[in-house]
Protein backbone atom coordinates (compact mmCIF):
# COMPACT_ATOMS: atom_id res chain seq x y z
CA UNK A 1 0.00 0.00 0.00
CA UNK A 2 2.75 2.43 0.83
CA UNK A 3 4.23 1.55 -2.32
CA UNK A 4 1.73 2.23 -4.14
CA UNK A 5 1.43 5.60 -2.81
CA UNK A 6 5.15 6.52 -3.42
CA UNK A 7 4.46 5.66 -6.72
CA UNK A 8 1.49 7.89 -7.00
CA UNK A 9 3.01 10.86 -5.53
CA UNK A 10 5.87 10.22 -7.87
CA UNK A 11 3.64 10.06 -10.67
CA UNK A 12 1.79 13.41 -9.77
CA UNK A 13 5.41 14.95 -8.86
CA UNK A 14 6.41 14.20 -12.91
CA UNK A 15 3.21 15.72 -14.28
CA UNK A 16 3.59 18.72 -12.12
CA UNK A 17 7.40 19.81 -13.06
CA UNK A 18 6.58 18.63 -16.88
CA UNK A 19 5.49 20.31 -20.35
CA UNK A 20 5.01 23.74 -18.23
CA UNK A 21 3.98 26.97 -20.07
CA UNK A 22 3.51 30.69 -18.90
CA UNK A 23 0.21 30.98 -18.45
CA UNK A 24 -0.66 32.86 -19.88
CA UNK A 25 -36.23 28.62 -6.17
CA UNK A 26 -36.52 31.96 -7.92
CA UNK A 27 -35.12 34.32 -10.45
CA UNK A 28 -31.04 33.71 -11.01
CA UNK A 29 -29.16 36.97 -10.25
CA UNK A 30 -31.33 39.06 -8.90
CA UNK A 31 -32.69 39.53 -5.56
CA UNK A 32 -29.73 36.79 -4.15
CA UNK A 33 -26.20 37.71 -3.10
CA UNK A 34 -24.75 36.57 -6.35
CA UNK A 35 -10.23 39.22 -11.82
CA UNK A 36 -6.48 39.95 -14.69
CA UNK A 37 -4.22 40.25 -11.95
CA UNK A 38 -1.96 43.34 -12.15
CA UNK A 39 0.47 40.10 -10.94
CA UNK A 40 -0.65 37.52 -12.76
CA UNK A 41 -3.27 36.66 -15.93
CA UNK A 42 -7.08 36.78 -15.38
CA UNK A 43 -6.89 33.72 -12.54
CA UNK A 44 -5.90 36.60 -10.56
CA UNK A 45 -8.78 38.93 -9.14
CA UNK A 46 -5.61 41.91 -8.41
CA UNK A 47 -5.26 41.53 -4.84
CA UNK A 48 -2.30 41.36 -2.72
CA UNK A 49 -1.73 38.52 0.06
CA UNK A 50 -2.66 39.33 3.77
CA UNK A 51 -0.16 37.11 4.75
CA UNK A 52 2.86 37.47 3.06
CA UNK A 53 5.54 36.37 5.99
CA UNK A 54 4.90 32.77 5.14
CA UNK A 55 6.17 32.30 1.76
CA UNK A 56 8.79 35.01 0.23
CA UNK A 57 7.15 34.72 -2.82
CA UNK A 58 3.35 35.06 -1.72
CA UNK A 59 2.83 38.72 -3.16
CA UNK A 60 -0.09 38.06 -5.38
CA UNK A 61 -3.19 36.19 -3.67
CA UNK A 62 -5.98 35.33 -6.10
CA UNK A 63 -8.60 36.41 -3.25
CA UNK A 64 -7.25 37.49 -0.14
CA UNK A 65 -5.73 41.21 0.87
CA UNK A 66 -6.89 44.25 3.04
CA UNK A 67 -8.02 46.15 -0.26
CA UNK A 68 -8.70 45.96 -3.67
CA UNK A 69 -6.42 47.98 -5.23
CA UNK A 70 -7.01 48.96 -9.08
CA UNK A 71 -4.12 48.49 -11.51
CA UNK A 72 -2.86 50.49 -14.16
CA UNK A 73 -3.88 48.45 -16.65
CA UNK A 74 -7.67 48.30 -15.35
CA UNK A 75 -7.69 52.45 -15.48
CA UNK A 76 -6.03 52.89 -18.95
CA UNK A 77 -9.16 54.49 -20.83
CA UNK A 78 -11.66 54.44 -18.47
CA UNK A 79 -12.45 58.59 -18.75
CA UNK A 80 -14.97 59.15 -21.07
CA UNK A 81 -15.28 62.61 -22.46
CA UNK A 82 -17.92 64.55 -24.24
CA UNK A 83 -21.34 63.15 -25.27
CA UNK A 84 -20.94 59.28 -24.82
CA UNK A 85 -24.43 58.63 -26.78
CA UNK A 86 -22.54 60.30 -30.03
CA UNK A 87 -19.44 58.54 -29.72
CA UNK A 88 -21.90 55.49 -29.25
CA UNK A 89 -23.87 56.50 -32.35
CA UNK A 90 -20.74 56.92 -34.35
CA UNK A 91 -18.91 53.26 -33.14
CA UNK A 92 -22.31 51.66 -34.16
CA UNK A 93 -22.22 53.30 -37.15
CA UNK A 94 -18.70 51.96 -37.79
CA UNK A 95 -19.97 48.46 -36.88
CA UNK A 96 -21.57 48.09 -40.08
CA UNK A 97 -19.07 49.26 -42.47
CA UNK A 98 -17.39 46.86 -44.52
CA UNK A 99 -13.33 46.97 -44.23
CA UNK A 100 -12.61 44.72 -40.68
CA UNK A 101 -10.26 47.48 -39.43
CA UNK A 102 -12.70 49.72 -39.17
CA UNK A 103 -15.25 47.74 -37.53
CA UNK A 104 -12.50 46.55 -34.75
CA UNK A 105 -11.87 49.98 -34.25
CA UNK A 106 -15.30 50.63 -33.99
CA UNK A 107 -16.08 47.37 -31.45
CA UNK A 108 -13.03 49.18 -29.58
CA UNK A 109 -14.65 51.84 -28.77
CA UNK A 110 -18.43 50.33 -27.86
CA UNK A 111 -16.63 47.97 -25.50
CA UNK A 112 -14.93 51.02 -23.88
CA UNK A 113 -18.29 52.92 -23.50
CA UNK A 114 -20.22 50.04 -21.94
CA UNK A 115 -18.30 49.45 -19.61
CA UNK A 116 -17.14 52.76 -18.18
CA UNK A 117 -20.83 54.26 -18.91
CA UNK A 118 -24.01 52.71 -16.91
CA UNK A 119 -26.50 53.56 -19.96
CA UNK A 120 -29.16 51.02 -18.89
CA UNK A 121 -31.67 53.39 -18.58
CA UNK A 122 -30.40 55.79 -21.34
CA UNK A 123 -30.58 53.73 -23.64
CA UNK A 124 -33.72 51.04 -23.08
CA UNK A 125 -35.70 52.08 -25.85
CA UNK A 126 -32.47 50.85 -27.82
CA UNK A 127 -31.35 47.75 -26.23
CA UNK A 128 -32.65 45.20 -28.67
CA UNK A 129 -31.20 47.32 -32.09
CA UNK A 130 -27.58 47.49 -29.73
CA UNK A 131 -27.95 43.60 -29.17
CA UNK A 132 -28.39 42.82 -33.01
CA UNK A 133 -25.22 45.06 -33.92
CA UNK A 134 -23.25 42.72 -31.46
CA UNK A 135 -24.41 39.36 -32.89
CA UNK A 136 -23.82 40.37 -36.12
CA UNK A 137 -19.95 40.98 -35.20
CA UNK A 138 -20.16 37.81 -33.40
CA UNK A 139 -20.97 36.14 -36.55
CA UNK A 140 -18.51 37.47 -38.54
CA UNK A 141 -15.95 34.92 -40.06
CA UNK A 142 -13.59 37.63 -41.25
CA UNK A 143 -11.25 38.42 -37.75
CA UNK A 144 -10.91 36.48 -34.48
CA UNK A 145 -10.24 40.11 -33.38
CA UNK A 146 -13.79 41.48 -34.17
CA UNK A 147 -15.32 38.39 -32.44
CA UNK A 148 -14.14 38.36 -29.15
CA UNK A 149 -14.38 42.24 -29.12
CA UNK A 150 -18.33 41.64 -30.06
CA UNK A 151 -18.15 39.17 -27.48
CA UNK A 152 -16.91 40.89 -25.00
CA UNK A 153 -19.44 43.55 -26.02
CA UNK A 154 -22.61 41.23 -25.50
CA UNK A 155 -21.38 40.04 -21.91
CA UNK A 156 -21.72 43.58 -20.89
CA UNK A 157 -24.73 44.46 -22.59
CA UNK A 158 -26.35 42.07 -20.20
CA UNK A 159 -24.66 43.69 -17.63
CA UNK A 160 -26.02 47.42 -18.57
CA UNK A 161 -29.69 45.88 -19.34
CA UNK A 162 -29.94 43.27 -16.64
CA UNK A 163 -32.25 40.69 -16.23
CA UNK A 164 -35.18 40.42 -19.14
CA UNK A 165 -38.55 40.99 -19.18
CA UNK A 166 -41.64 38.59 -19.52
CA UNK A 167 -42.12 37.86 -22.64
CA UNK A 168 -38.50 39.15 -24.39
CA UNK A 169 -36.58 36.63 -26.34
CA UNK A 170 -33.27 38.17 -26.05
CA UNK A 171 -31.49 35.89 -23.82
CA UNK A 172 -32.26 32.51 -25.91
CA UNK A 173 -31.49 33.67 -29.52
CA UNK A 174 -28.42 34.92 -27.56
CA UNK A 175 -27.76 31.89 -25.83
CA UNK A 176 -28.26 29.33 -28.99
CA UNK A 177 -25.22 31.75 -30.83
CA UNK A 178 -23.19 31.60 -27.78
CA UNK A 179 -23.12 28.70 -27.27
CA UNK A 180 -22.53 27.48 -30.86
CA UNK A 181 -19.67 29.15 -31.23
CA UNK A 182 -18.34 28.04 -28.06
CA UNK A 183 -18.88 24.31 -28.88
CA UNK A 184 -17.38 24.53 -32.21
CA UNK A 185 -14.13 22.93 -31.94
CA UNK A 186 -13.51 22.94 -35.69
CA UNK A 187 -14.18 26.69 -37.29
CA UNK A 188 -14.01 28.53 -34.33
CA UNK A 189 -10.70 29.46 -32.54
CA UNK A 190 -9.74 29.01 -28.73
CA UNK A 191 -10.12 32.33 -28.41
CA UNK A 192 -13.52 32.99 -29.88
CA UNK A 193 -14.56 29.93 -28.28
CA UNK A 194 -13.54 31.46 -24.79
CA UNK A 195 -14.91 34.50 -25.55
CA UNK A 196 -18.74 32.69 -26.14
CA UNK A 197 -18.71 31.00 -23.17
CA UNK A 198 -17.71 34.11 -21.04
CA UNK A 199 -20.67 35.84 -22.70
CA UNK A 200 -22.78 32.31 -22.34
CA UNK A 201 -21.82 32.19 -18.77
CA UNK A 202 -22.92 36.10 -17.53
CA UNK A 203 -25.76 35.95 -19.72
CA UNK A 204 -27.44 32.65 -17.92
CA UNK A 205 -26.20 34.15 -14.82
CA UNK A 206 -28.14 37.53 -14.93
CA UNK A 207 -30.83 37.00 -17.36
CA UNK A 208 -32.00 33.01 -16.91
CA UNK A 209 -35.86 32.51 -15.30
CA UNK A 210 -34.29 29.77 -13.15
CA UNK A 211 -31.34 28.02 -11.36
CA UNK A 212 -32.42 24.99 -13.48
CA UNK A 213 -31.18 26.59 -16.55
CA UNK A 214 -27.76 27.33 -14.92
CA UNK A 215 -27.63 23.37 -14.15
CA UNK A 216 -28.66 22.55 -17.40
CA UNK A 217 -25.85 24.59 -19.01
CA UNK A 218 -22.76 23.67 -16.62
CA UNK A 219 -23.37 19.97 -17.92
CA UNK A 220 -22.45 21.43 -21.46
CA UNK A 221 -19.78 23.45 -19.85
CA UNK A 222 -18.41 20.35 -18.00
CA UNK A 223 -18.48 18.33 -21.51
CA UNK A 224 -16.34 21.81 -22.68
CA UNK A 225 -14.20 21.43 -19.46
CA UNK A 226 -12.83 17.88 -20.53
CA UNK A 227 -12.65 18.47 -24.22
CA UNK A 228 -10.30 21.82 -23.39
CA UNK A 229 -8.40 19.64 -21.18
CA UNK A 230 -7.50 16.82 -23.31
CA UNK A 231 -6.49 19.18 -26.12
CA UNK A 232 -4.46 21.74 -24.00
CA UNK A 233 -5.89 24.26 -24.82
CA UNK A 234 -5.22 26.14 -21.99
CA UNK A 235 -7.29 29.87 -22.92
CA UNK A 236 -10.34 27.54 -22.99
CA UNK A 237 -10.16 25.60 -20.35
CA UNK A 238 -9.20 28.46 -17.75
CA UNK A 239 -12.89 29.88 -19.06
CA UNK A 240 -14.95 26.76 -18.98
CA UNK A 241 -13.91 26.32 -15.23
CA UNK A 242 -14.71 30.40 -14.41
CA UNK A 243 -17.51 29.84 -16.17
CA UNK A 244 -18.40 26.88 -14.64
CA UNK A 245 -17.68 28.59 -10.82
CA UNK A 246 -20.14 31.11 -11.38
CA UNK A 247 -22.90 28.76 -12.34
CA UNK A 248 -22.12 27.10 -10.04
CA UNK A 249 -23.01 29.88 -7.55
CA UNK A 250 -26.47 30.24 -8.79
CA UNK A 251 -27.33 26.53 -8.07
CA UNK A 252 -25.72 26.55 -4.46
CA UNK A 253 -28.11 29.62 -3.77
CA UNK A 254 -31.22 27.14 -4.82
CA UNK A 255 -30.58 23.55 -4.37
CA UNK A 256 -27.52 22.78 -2.55
CA UNK A 257 -27.82 18.41 -3.20
CA UNK A 258 -28.48 19.51 -6.95
CA UNK A 259 -24.97 21.82 -7.16
CA UNK A 260 -23.30 18.87 -5.12
CA UNK A 261 -24.62 16.52 -7.50
CA UNK A 262 -23.45 18.43 -10.70
CA UNK A 263 -19.87 19.00 -8.90
CA UNK A 264 -19.32 15.39 -8.10
CA UNK A 265 -19.48 14.89 -12.41
CA UNK A 266 -16.62 16.86 -12.63
CA UNK A 267 -14.58 16.62 -10.05
CA UNK A 268 -12.04 14.02 -11.60
CA UNK A 269 -11.61 16.78 -14.16
CA UNK A 270 -11.03 19.61 -11.77
CA UNK A 271 -8.40 17.04 -10.38
CA UNK A 272 -6.62 16.92 -13.58
CA UNK A 273 -6.85 20.79 -13.71
CA UNK A 274 -4.83 21.08 -10.82
CA UNK A 275 -1.91 19.54 -12.75
CA UNK A 276 -2.59 21.44 -16.25
CA UNK A 277 0.60 23.11 -17.39
CA UNK A 278 -0.55 26.56 -17.53
CA UNK A 279 -0.89 28.30 -13.89
CA UNK A 280 -4.57 29.71 -14.36
CA UNK A 281 -5.94 26.82 -15.36
CA UNK A 282 -5.24 25.53 -11.57
CA UNK A 283 -6.19 28.28 -9.83
CA UNK A 284 -9.50 28.32 -11.51
CA UNK A 285 -10.47 24.69 -10.75
CA UNK A 286 -8.98 24.88 -7.64
CA UNK A 287 -11.46 28.16 -6.50
CA UNK A 288 -13.91 26.11 -7.43
CA UNK A 289 -12.92 23.20 -4.90
CA UNK A 290 -12.93 25.90 -2.75
CA UNK A 291 -16.34 27.34 -3.58
CA UNK A 292 -17.96 24.19 -3.07
CA UNK A 293 -16.34 23.25 0.35
CA UNK A 294 -17.35 26.70 1.94
CA UNK A 295 -21.00 26.04 0.41
CA UNK A 296 -21.05 21.92 1.73
CA UNK A 297 -19.32 23.11 5.26
CA UNK A 298 -21.62 26.04 6.66
CA UNK A 299 -24.91 23.71 5.29
CA UNK A 300 -23.65 20.72 7.19
CA UNK A 301 -23.14 19.71 11.15
CA UNK A 302 -19.84 20.98 12.87
CA UNK A 303 -20.08 17.58 15.13
CA UNK A 304 -19.14 15.41 11.89
CA UNK A 305 -15.98 14.33 11.15
CA UNK A 306 -16.86 13.91 7.84
CA UNK A 307 -14.55 15.67 5.42
CA UNK A 308 -16.93 17.19 2.63
CA UNK A 309 -15.02 15.47 -0.18
CA UNK A 310 -15.08 12.08 1.54
CA UNK A 311 -12.29 10.11 0.79
CA UNK A 312 -11.12 12.21 -1.83
CA UNK A 313 -10.48 14.82 0.72
CA UNK A 314 -6.88 13.55 1.39
CA UNK A 315 -5.99 13.47 -2.19
CA UNK A 316 -6.91 17.27 -2.89
CA UNK A 317 -5.28 18.49 0.27
CA UNK A 318 -1.89 16.60 -1.22
CA UNK A 319 -1.89 18.04 -4.66
CA UNK A 320 -2.68 21.81 -3.20
CA UNK A 321 0.16 21.37 -0.68
CA UNK A 322 2.29 20.34 -3.38
CA UNK A 323 1.20 23.56 -4.97
CA UNK A 324 1.47 25.34 -2.91
CA UNK A 325 5.11 24.93 -2.14
CA UNK A 326 6.00 23.84 -5.80
CA UNK A 327 9.31 25.69 -6.31
CA UNK A 328 9.74 28.38 -9.27
CA UNK A 329 11.65 26.40 -11.85
CA UNK A 330 9.92 26.62 -15.24
CA UNK A 331 7.73 29.28 -14.91
CA UNK A 332 7.66 32.94 -14.32
CA UNK A 333 7.97 33.85 -10.65
CA UNK A 334 4.97 35.82 -10.98
CA UNK A 335 3.27 32.89 -11.77
CA UNK A 336 4.61 30.84 -8.97
CA UNK A 337 3.82 33.76 -6.49
CA UNK A 338 0.06 33.70 -7.58
CA UNK A 339 -0.36 29.90 -7.45
CA UNK A 340 1.33 30.08 -3.76
CA UNK A 341 -0.86 32.28 -2.79
CA UNK A 342 -4.50 30.85 -4.57
CA UNK A 343 -3.83 27.37 -3.11
CA UNK A 344 -2.66 29.05 0.32
CA UNK A 345 -6.13 30.51 0.37
CA UNK A 346 -7.85 27.79 -0.44
CA UNK A 347 -6.19 25.17 1.55
CA UNK A 348 -7.19 27.81 4.53
CA UNK A 349 -11.07 26.76 2.99
CA UNK A 350 -10.63 22.89 3.26
CA UNK A 351 -8.38 22.87 5.92
CA UNK A 352 -10.05 25.50 8.23
CA UNK A 353 -12.92 26.38 7.07
CA UNK A 354 -11.26 29.89 6.97
CA UNK A 355 -12.46 31.78 3.39
CA UNK A 356 -10.37 34.62 2.79
CA UNK A 357 -11.74 38.19 3.20
CA UNK A 358 -11.53 40.53 0.22
CA UNK A 359 -12.27 44.40 0.61
CA UNK A 360 -13.14 46.67 -2.39
CA UNK A 361 -12.71 50.31 -1.77
CA UNK A 362 -14.96 51.92 -3.89
CA UNK A 363 -15.63 56.13 -3.56
CA UNK A 364 -14.97 56.15 0.06
CA UNK A 365 -16.89 52.65 0.75
CA UNK A 366 -15.51 49.42 1.62
CA UNK A 367 -17.28 46.30 0.32
CA UNK A 368 -16.54 43.19 2.02
CA UNK A 369 -16.55 39.78 0.42
CA UNK A 370 -15.62 37.36 2.96
CA UNK A 371 -16.96 33.74 1.30
CA UNK A 372 -16.14 32.48 -1.92
CA UNK A 373 -19.67 33.00 -3.88
CA UNK A 374 -19.43 36.52 -3.25
CA UNK A 375 -15.69 36.65 -4.43
CA UNK A 376 -15.87 33.91 -7.36
CA UNK A 377 -18.74 36.55 -8.67
CA UNK A 378 -17.11 39.94 -8.40
CA UNK A 379 -14.31 38.13 -10.62
CA UNK A 380 -16.90 37.58 -13.26
CA UNK A 381 -18.08 41.11 -13.00
CA UNK A 382 -14.53 42.07 -12.92
CA UNK A 383 -13.22 40.30 -16.01
CA UNK A 384 -16.08 41.90 -17.85
CA UNK A 385 -16.12 45.38 -16.61
CA UNK A 386 -12.05 45.56 -15.95
CA UNK A 387 -11.78 49.47 -15.09
CA UNK A 388 -15.43 50.20 -15.27
CA UNK A 389 -16.31 48.13 -12.42
CA UNK A 390 -16.14 51.15 -10.19
CA UNK A 391 -18.86 52.91 -11.83
CA UNK A 392 -20.81 50.14 -12.22
CA UNK A 393 -20.99 49.02 -8.45
CA UNK A 394 -21.96 52.80 -7.63
CA UNK A 395 -24.62 53.50 -10.65
CA UNK A 396 -25.53 49.88 -11.80
CA UNK A 397 -28.98 48.55 -10.11
CA UNK A 398 -27.93 45.10 -11.34
CA UNK A 399 -24.69 44.84 -8.67
CA UNK A 400 -26.69 46.56 -5.97
CA UNK A 401 -28.53 43.54 -6.45
CA UNK A 402 -26.27 41.02 -6.75
CA UNK A 403 -23.78 42.31 -4.40
CA UNK A 404 -26.13 43.13 -1.77
CA UNK A 405 -25.07 47.11 -1.54
CA UNK A 406 -26.36 50.45 -2.07
CA UNK A 407 -24.49 54.26 -3.15
CA UNK A 408 -26.67 56.94 -2.87
CA UNK A 409 -24.94 59.24 -5.23
CA UNK A 410 -26.94 62.32 -4.13
CA UNK A 411 -25.80 62.57 -0.64
CA UNK A 412 -22.82 64.66 0.53
CA UNK A 413 -21.26 61.77 1.76
CA UNK A 414 -20.68 60.74 -2.00
CA UNK A 415 -20.18 64.12 -3.44
CA UNK A 416 -16.97 64.11 -1.02
CA UNK A 417 -15.37 61.24 -2.03
CA UNK A 418 -16.71 60.80 -5.58
CA UNK A 419 -13.43 62.03 -6.57
CA UNK A 420 -11.11 59.64 -4.67
CA UNK A 421 -9.31 57.00 -6.47
CA UNK A 422 -8.05 53.83 -6.00
CA UNK A 423 -4.86 52.55 -7.42
CA UNK A 424 -2.04 49.87 -7.43
CA UNK A 425 1.17 50.72 -5.53
CA UNK A 426 3.16 50.36 -8.17
CA UNK A 427 0.66 52.01 -11.13
CA UNK A 428 2.47 55.15 -12.89
CA UNK A 429 0.07 56.83 -10.98
CA UNK A 430 0.53 55.89 -7.57
CA UNK A 431 4.88 56.56 -8.79
CA UNK A 432 4.03 60.28 -10.04
CA UNK A 433 2.13 61.00 -6.65
CA UNK A 434 5.14 59.72 -4.94
CA UNK A 435 7.60 61.42 -6.91
CA UNK A 436 4.99 64.53 -6.23
CA UNK A 437 5.00 64.38 -2.10
CA UNK A 438 8.75 63.98 -2.46
CA UNK A 439 9.43 66.94 -4.33
CA UNK A 440 6.90 69.04 -1.92
CA UNK A 441 8.86 67.56 1.21
CA UNK A 442 12.05 68.00 -0.15
CA UNK A 443 10.69 71.96 -0.97
CA UNK A 444 9.05 71.89 2.52
CA UNK A 445 13.00 71.06 4.13
CA UNK A 446 14.57 73.82 1.96
CA UNK A 447 12.46 76.62 2.97
CA UNK A 448 12.74 75.92 6.65
CA UNK A 449 16.73 75.19 6.60
CA UNK A 450 17.10 78.40 4.56
CA UNK A 451 14.52 79.95 7.27
CA UNK A 452 16.90 79.00 10.08
CA UNK A 453 20.02 80.05 8.50
CA UNK A 454 18.41 83.73 7.97
CA UNK A 455 17.44 83.82 11.55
Amino acid sequence: MARKSRESNELLRTALNSGRTRSSTGRSGRATPKSQSQRSSRAGSGIASRDESEDEDDVASNASDDTWALSEADDAGAEVSGNWEAQLEEALDGVGEKRVATREKALTTVERLMAHVYMGDALEGRRVTLLEALRRGARSTKSDRERVLALRCVALWFVSFGAEEEGEEELPQTAELLHALAADADAVSSDVRAAALAALGMANFIAAADYRDAAELLRAVWYLLDAALDAREAVLARQAFETAGLLLTVVLDSNLALAEQLFDNAFSAHMRALTADAVDVRVAAAQNFALMHDALASERSSSTETPVFGARNDELIGVLEMLRHEPAKRHARRATATQRAAMRDVLGTIEHSQPPELRLAVHGRTIRFGDWTRILRLQAFRAALRGGLPLHFVQNPLLHDVFEVEFDVGSEEYLRNGARIVVGPSSELAKARSVEIRKRRDAHRTAQRYGSDSE
